[in-house]
């Protein structure tokens, strides 16, 4: 074959490769939209801002979160519980003077400084977003020498720590809690209380936070301490409360 010949034959072969992907582009590619596109009137495009920053907010929820069980919490070793737990941070805490018990002197004026905190970018906590087994949500210490009166927090004495754990209700609608306690020199933890985690239902706060607070008496802090100087917070016997989904809510 002359070199022309061979010359002609790699023409032919190349032009037979483009007509063959040409083909497969037409047949796989879908078709062209030539229609002019016009404004979206649909109620997404109409939704307001606050709206979507919510949406966003609800995605954000949905991520992973640092304190959650990846098993029941029955099923954790001591050392197991122990890893997560020390794997945490804690902000948005505050040691609050507690109303105590067993002690001639909790009848009286003598109280139990307890401090309780949350855990680190959890701020938005629902019944839908709750994980399966449960997220450590609220850790409280009892840095006094009494036991606290309305959870029955025993002194820490560098032993004793307390977790709230919280899970969806059985019908998924609503929250409860479940209060851990961790014993740092036997290794071991155990239920030591349980409620319903329930919704203040206020405007929600970025921000992970923990305290002893009723609805009514978060809802009248500022005014409070701003105009009379007082601060209502963590008063005796209130529950814990922290900061989710809709607002705050309370460990019943």
């Amino acid at each position: 074959m002359s070199r022309f010949q061979l010359r002609r034959a790699h023409v032919a072969v190349a032009s037979a490769v483009v007509l063959v992907a040409l083909a497969c582009s037409k047949s796989d590619a879908p078709p062209a939209d030539t229609t002019a596109k016009a404004p979206d009137t649909s109620a997404a495009a109409s939704v307001a801002p606050q709206a979507l920053v919510g949406a966003a907010r609800g995605l954000k929820k949905n991520k992973p979160m640092p304190g959650d069980l990846t098993k029941p919490i029955d099923d954790y070793t001591g050392d197991e519980f122990r890893d997560l737990v020390k794997k945490l941070s804690f902000v948005g805490g505050h040691e609050r003077p507690r109303k105590c018990k067993d002690d001639p002197a909790c009848s009286g004026s003598k109280r139990t400084l307890v401090l309780v905190d949350a855990v680190a970018t959890q701020d938005s906590l629902s019944a839908s977003t709750a994980p399966q087994f449960g997220i450590v949500y609220v850790r409280a210490i009892n840095k006094g020498d009494a036991p606290e009166a309305r959870y029955g927090m025993l002194p820490s004495n560098k032993q004793y720590e307390y977790y709230m754990i919280v899970t969806a209700d059985s019908a998924g609608t609503g929250m409860q809690w479940r209060l851990e306690q961790f014993d740092s020199k036997a290794r071991t933890h155990s239920k030591f209380g349980e409620g319903k985690f329930v919704p203040c239902n206020h405007a929600w706060v970025a921000g992970a936070k923990a305290d002893f607070k009723t609805c009514a008496n978060s809802a009248a802090a500022h005014d409070s301490v701003m105009k009379l100087g007082l601060n209502l917070q963590g008063v005796d016997g209130d529950p814990i409360w922290a900061s989710c989904a809709m607002g705050c809510c309370i460990g019943q």
